[in-house]
């Protein structure tokens, strides 16, 4: 232990000046900087939801009908009503319009889904801290004082 107390008797823990034997001590100057680093952090959600909803569609159709009316009449008959007084059929076809369904799938509308990158400025408050070291030199009765960060 004695030779260690004399190895390091060249600081005086009593006033803490630093005595200077025969190799010159370095004192650290000591600055905290900032390191900004990133995490990716959730700040919204968005949820798209799809759904299949049904319709009955109304479709008019035309519908065609051969109606027979029977009028009783009192006239006299002309020459046409003879060339029709014989034996004859007459036929009329009736027709009308029936649906006939199909269906066509069609894209309507499109919904894009998408991510925005924004860069922005933050200020950040942290204090940092930094050692000072003040220098006093003494020569003779002159006292030198400078400052070094």
């Amino acid at each position: 232990m004695a030779n260690n107390e004399t190895r390091n008797n060249d600081v005086n823990e009593d006033d803490s000046r630093v005595e200077l034997q025969s190799e010159n001590r370095v004192i650290p100057v000591i600055e905290e900087q900032i390191i900004v680093d990133k995490r990716v952090v959730e700040t919204g959600r968005v949820r798209i939801s799809k759904r299949v909803s049904k319709r009955e569609e109304l479709v008019d159709q035309i519908l065609r009908h051969v109606v027979v009316n029977r009028q009783p009449v009192n006239r006299a008959v002309t020459e046409g009503d003879f060339g029709a007084f014989k034996e004859g059929d007459i036929e009329i076809t009736e027709h009308s319009e029936e649906a006939v369904v199909s269906k066509q799938a069609r894209v309507t509308e499109e919904v894009s889904i998408g991510k925005t990158v924004e860069d922005r400025e933050q200020v950040v408050n942290e204090t940092v801290r930094s050692t000072e070291v003040d220098v006093e030199e003494f020569d003779g009765d002159t006292k030198t004082r400078g400052a070094n960060r």
